[in-house]
C-alpha cells in the first residue's frame, strides 16, 4: 500500500494523531515467547474473538492483533501518554480486516480524555510489506466528520 493511500484513509477533522510502525516478525516472536499470555494481557476477549473471526490463510489472528497493538500504541501517542490507572485493555480496537478505518472505544481515563475534548478515536493498520505494518490513530470531532454539519 502506498503512503498516499494511507493518508487518504485518515479522517479529515483531526484533533490529535499518533502513528506506529509494527515489525510483525518481532510481534510473532513476542507472542510465541509468552505462549499467548501477551495477547490475554493486552487485548479484551472481544478483540481476540474479532481477530479470530477476521483471520484467514494469509493473515492469522495473531498478526491482526499485532496490527491492533500498533493502533493501541498510536492512541497512546495521540493522547500524550497512558494515564495513571489505565491499561492497554482500556483501548478497545474493533479489528475489521479490509476496512479503511477501525473504530476504537476508550474506557477509564482515556474515555474521560476524549469526552473532555469532544472527540472520538479511530485507527487503522496497513501492510507495508516485508512483515511491517503502519498503524495509526486519530482523535476526530464527530460533529465535523465528512458529510455532517457542525
Amino acid at each position: 500500500m502506498e503512503m498516499s493511500e494511507i493518508l487518504r484513509a485518515l479522517p479529515r477533522d483531526v484533533h490529535a494523531a499518533g502513528i506506529d510502525l509494527v515489525d510483525l516478525c518481532r510481534w510473532d516472536l513476542a507472542v510465541a515467547r509468552t505462549k499467548g499470555e501477551l495477547l490475554q494481557r493486552v487485548f479484551t476477549l472481544a478483540e481476540r474473538r474479532a481477530a479470530q473471526d477476521g483471520a484467514d490463510a494469509d493473515t492469522p489472528h495473531e498478526r491482526l492483533l499485532g496490527k491492533a497493538f500498533g493502533v493501541k500504541e498510536s492512541v497512546i501517542k495521540a493522547v500524550g501518554g497512558l494515564p495513571k490507572d489505565t491499561s492497554f485493555k482500556d483501548i478497545e480496537v474493533e479489528v475489521t480486516p479490509g476496512a479503511p478505518a477501525w473504530p476504537v472505544r476508550l474506557h477509564g481515563g482515556l474515555e474521560r480524555w476524549a469526552a473532555d475534548r469532544g472527540v472520538e478515536m479511530v485507527g487503522g493498520a496497513h501492510d507495508l510489506g516485508d512483515d511491517m505494518a503502519a498503524a495509526w490513530a486519530t482523535a476526530r470531532t464527530p460533529a465535523r466528520r465528512e458529510g455532517t454539519t457542525p
